[in-house]
């Protein structure tokens, strides 16, 4: 019997539901990648991602390459020569089945559709499982058997349908027959040229990698994650976002290796580590909206009235914006973040939306996107999640008239102002006491840029816009 294996958000070894049920029934077993160029460029991934996204495929085939299992690239125009291109692959190298872990997004999903129609017409036999998440989208329900909208009940449901049986996750591989089929990944022209300024060397390779981290944060860390998550220049995240985001480490590995620090608690025990399962169950109901809500896929807010907010739109706000030149330390030094590291702390990604798309009243959209076209962790349910909790136009949103003070946060979250320093050198040699919120005189002498608005002003037009949106 001879298996394949249809790599997608999943580049690893560990934990790969469909790699290890292909291995444990077949014989010879292939991988196969779909590579899309174009089909990247039209749902906004990043640069620095893509360049992540290869580096990471080389790691994975010398991995299974111990196990006897070959590695290939196809080339794409896009999803909708997926389908036939796995047939050409089925037929080719007389494959009987096909194995993949499923993903939520509407397009991905009209994708599988028609792979599952090319191959039920064939008869050739596919299984898929779900990797990405402890509860495949759909599942975790309120007693009207309705999706949920609100994260808190959605915890707490989640919590109550938890069993560690779900985590039985451990497999050892055994090396399969060889292949006749010769790896491409190190031959294969990825047609990627670099335009980003990001610091690769801040991410290892790999999956290995990736486990080590985990396991470093957890042994060192995690314990304080409630007390210095919030706090951009203090190490507290684990940085686990992008081999989230790329499945090169998978959210059931994260969740068991916490809960054997915490004597197999789930919501009691250790506050840091009970806090940071939090945010992975965070990452799926977002997928759970993604998929229950699939318009909030095709760019329509979660909130209906939303669409009626009359967002304004100013070229040198949001230029400013991207380049980290609006004038407020805080924002601007996050941004210099995104672009030198592809990642920006999840604190500032809220504070930066909410000044984005309150204080400078533009759409949440092209904010979205913008992230998306910078972010090394780019994952669509997420960042369109965040966005649009920040907007205040989405599913469990902070109120409308919940509008952050850059100043205030940045007063509360870099006191010491450390953060800021770090990726704005003109402000380096500036007392901690104006470092917030420099006076003119300052922001003259060492050339850093006024306010690009009034802070009070802007606050108010975004309420006057929210209300007006409402009546």
């Amino acid at each position: 019997m001879k298996g394949l294996v249809w790599l997608r958000n999943d580049l690893r070894m560990d934990d790969n539901p469909a790699l290890r049920e292909a291995c444990i029934h077949s014989d010879e077993v292939h991988c196969v990648y779909i590579y899309s160029k174009e089909q990247m460029k039209f749902h906004n991934e990043a640069n620095c991602k893509i360049e992540f996204i290869i580096d990471n495929l080389k790691s994975l085939n010398e991995s299974l390459k111990e196990i006897n299992v070959s590695l290939t690239i196809v080339e794409s125009e896009g999803f909708n020569d997926n389908a036939n291109k796995l047939l050409d692959i089925l037929l080719d190298r007389s494959i009987d089945n096909i194995y993949w872990n499923n993903m939520f997004g509407t397009d991905e999903n009209e994708r599988d559709e028609e792979v599952q129609a090319l191959l039920n017409k064939n008869n050739i036999s596919y299984k898929n499982f779900d990797d990405q998440v402890v509860y495949a989208p759909g599942a975790i329900k309120t007693k009207e058997q309705k999706p949920y909208s609100v994260f808190t009940p959605f915890k707490r449901r989640w919590i109550e349908k938890f069993n560690i049986d779900f985590l039985d996750i451990e497999f050892q591989y055994t090396p399969k027959a060889k292949s006749e089929v010769e790896s491409n990944v190190h031959e294969f022209n990825f047609k990627f040229q670099k335009n980003h300024h990001v610091d690769m060397s801040l991410w290892k390779i790999g999956e290995e990698n990736a486990l080590n981290i985990l396991k470093n944060y957890l042994d060192k860390k995690v314990f304080r994650y409630s007390f210095d998550r919030n706090d951009p220049i203090t190490d507290g995240t684990s940085r686990l976002s992008p081999y989230l985001a790329l499945g090169i480490i998978s959210p059931k590995r994260c969740i068991l290796e916490a809960l054997k620090k915490n004597n197999f608690e789930l919501d009691t025990g250790e506050k840091g580590i009970v806090k940071w399962v939090d945010e992975i169950v965070w990452r799926e109901f977002y997928k759970n909206i993604m998929f229950s809500f699939p318009k909030v896929s095709r760019g329509s807010p979660f909130q209906d009235y939303t669409k009626n907010i009359k967002w304004r739109f100013n070229e040198n706000e949001f230029q400013a914006w991207k380049e980290g030149r609006t004038g407020f330390p805080i924002i601007d030094s996050a941004m210099k973040q995104l672009k030198s590291e592809g990642w920006m702390h999840n604190r500032l990604r809220m504070v930066v939306a909410m000044f984005f798309t309150k204080n400078m009243l533009h759409d949440w959209r092209l904010g979205e996107a913008f992230f998306m076209e910078n972010l090394l962790d780019g994952d669509f349910s997420s960042n369109n999640g965040g966005w649009q909790w920040s907007s205040s136009t989405g599913t469990d949103a902070a109120p409308y008239f919940r509008i952050f003070n850059p100043i205030t946060q940045s007063k509360n979250f870099d006191g010491e102002g450390l953060f800021i320093k770090k990726y704005i050198k003109e402000l380096k040699n500036v007392d901690k006491k104006e470092i917030h919120d420099p006076s003119e005189i300052i922001r003259k002498e060492v050339n850093y840029p006024s306010q690009i608005l009034d802070l009070k002003e802007s606050r108010l037009r975004a309420i006057d816009a929210f209300n007006s949106a409402k009546n």
